[in-house]
């Protein structure tokens, strides 16, 4: 029996659809349900967050200009620091904080009467000072970064370090210190010291330009060795210099006695022997030494104050100009073999192309010179920096003269005197000249650099000998510099 094949028909309909939040009607179809800009709004969400970046890279682009156009002009583009608060008549600059200027002086007082972070952070600690966070927080001002839960009168070394390296506190604004890459990135990258915009004595200063850049040589000096039985470093400890290689003297005590101190030259006793010879000298030799021509600084000072100053100015000015000189030779020196290497480098890739050198004798070559004019690129910023941060320097007599007259018939050595007076000490190798064994001795005084007191009936006069553990005895000979 044949079978006719069913044909089945079946009738699909789609689903009714509806919008939550609109009623459904049987009178119209179901397509007319829908909300027309419903694929509309999928269709245009690539093109929402395109236009959103395009905005946001736009805002980011105008505010690096505003903020471009108001760091040039000498605005600060950061809050006030710790000392300073908002000027009330016009918050776009800063006026002096009294009650935490006080309290930074007295840091910086302390840096310079030798004390170091931990133990200023414990006097402030023991004297219940409030910390820059908490003192914001006590006055009523809303600060960004982390919410410290220490305590109140705690005191952390990196505050402490902070406040002593900066420079507004000499009333200059520093604008551009650091700069983001890019708007979505939070992340700030310190920005190089060349690119910054410096503007010098924009508002009241805390602290007085010659203590704060004395501070900062203080803290780029050499670090202190403490010895391991004594456990008590020098005064002298970064300041004394070899004459001959100009290395640092390292302080150091004798083995068989600890009460022998002294210093040698770094490079000599380094094993690599770059300096010829030990410079020895012993620290109480180099103590009595110091006091007596402090003595004679200060005795000149207050005996013969017109001739002082005349050639305080005089010696000022040409230390001045010959750092200044010596700095501007060696960045002429660097400019002309940058512009060298340049063509070294170029006739170097010509023999390479014409294969007169082999690249490998070529790669060795190149890397050789790209190091060299690396090296020579940070050294000519950082001679360049310099130059420019010497034209706004100028020496304050009548500051060097009281701090002179402070020391007048002074009785010891102490970290401050040689903080405040002393550069750095040129110490010569002892030399034995008819019999007699002689050491001479440099001092180069801040602002003046070396001087020679002259020889006057009121100015005191001593012969100073010491005697060595090898019963030699040592006589103190200053080195003359012209007046």
């Amino acid at each position: 029996m044949l079978h006719s094949p069913v044909k089945t028909v079946c009738s699909c309909r789609p689903l009714p659809f509806s919008i939550p939040g609109r009623e459904q009607s049987g009178a119209n179809p179901p397509q007319s349900r829908i909300n027309p800009g419903f694929f509309k709004t999928f269709r245009t969400l690539p093109q929402q967050h395109l236009f959103n970046e395009y905005y946001a890279r736009d805002i980011s682009k105008k505010r690096r200009i505003v903020n471009k156009m108001k760091g040039n002009s000498g605005v600060p583009l950061s809050p006030p620091p710790y000392g300073y608060i908002k000027n009330p008549d016009d918050p776009r600059f800063w006026v002096i904080d009294p009650e935490a200027a006080a309290v930074v002086r007295r840091i910086y007082q302390m840096a310079l009467d030798g004390y170091g972070l931990a133990e200023t952070a414990a006097a402030l600690e023991r004297d219940g000072v409030f910390n820059p966070t908490y003192y914001w927080r006590s006055k009523g001002t809303s600060r960004g970064g982390s919410k410290s839960t220490v305590e109140p009168t705690k005191w952390g070394h990196t505050t402490i370090k902070k406040i002593l390296t900066l420079q507004e506190y000499c009333g200059d604004v520093i604008n551009f210190k650091s700069y983001s890459k890019s708007y979505k990135m939070k992340k700030r990258i310190e920005n190089p010291e060349e690119n910054r915009a410096i503007f010098l004595n924009v508002h009241e200063a805390i602290i007085d330009r010659p203590t704060w850049e004395k501070v900062q040589s203080m803290k780029k000096g050499t670090r202190r060795r403490r010895p391991t039985v004594t456990q008590e470093p020098s005064v002298f400890s970064g300041y004394l210099k070899c004459p001959e290689c100009g290395g640092n003297l390292n302080f150091h005590f004798n083995q068989g006695n600890h009460d022998i101190k002294f210093f040698s030259c770094q490079n000599h006793n380094s094993g690599l022997r770059k300096c010829s010879k030990t410079h020895y000298i012993r620290l109480e030799f180099l103590e009595r030494v110091v006091l007596y021509e402090v003595n004679r600084l200060a005795s000149f000072a207050n005996e013969y104050e017109d001739d002082f100053i005349k050639a305080m100015m005089g010696r000022s000015a040409k230390v001045t100009e010959n750092e200044r000189a010596r700095k501007q030779r060696e960045l002429d020196g660097l400019l002309a073999r940058d512009k060298e290497l340049d063509g070294l480098f170029e006739r170097l890739y010509e023999d390479n192309v014409s294969q007169k050198i082999s690249d490998a004798r070529f790669a060795k070559m190149s890397q050789r010179y790209e190091q060299e004019q690396g090296e020579n690129t940070k050294r000519i910023k950082a001679l360049r920096l310099e130059l420019k941060k010497s034209e706004g320097k100028r020496m304050d007599i009548d500051t060097f003269l009281a701090t002179v007259r402070r020391y007048t018939n002074a009785t010891e050595i102490t970290q401050r005197m040689v903080a405040e007076l002393i550069d750095h000490i040129d110490v010569y190798h002892a030399e034995k000249q008819d019999g007699v064994t002689t050491q001479h001795i440099t001092i180069y005084y801040n602002c003046i650099g070396a001087f020679s007191v002259p020889d006057r009936r009121k100015i005191p006069a001593a012969e100073i000998t010491m005697g060595t553990r090898k019963g030699v005895a040592v006589s103190y000979s200053p080195e003359r510099i012209a007046v």
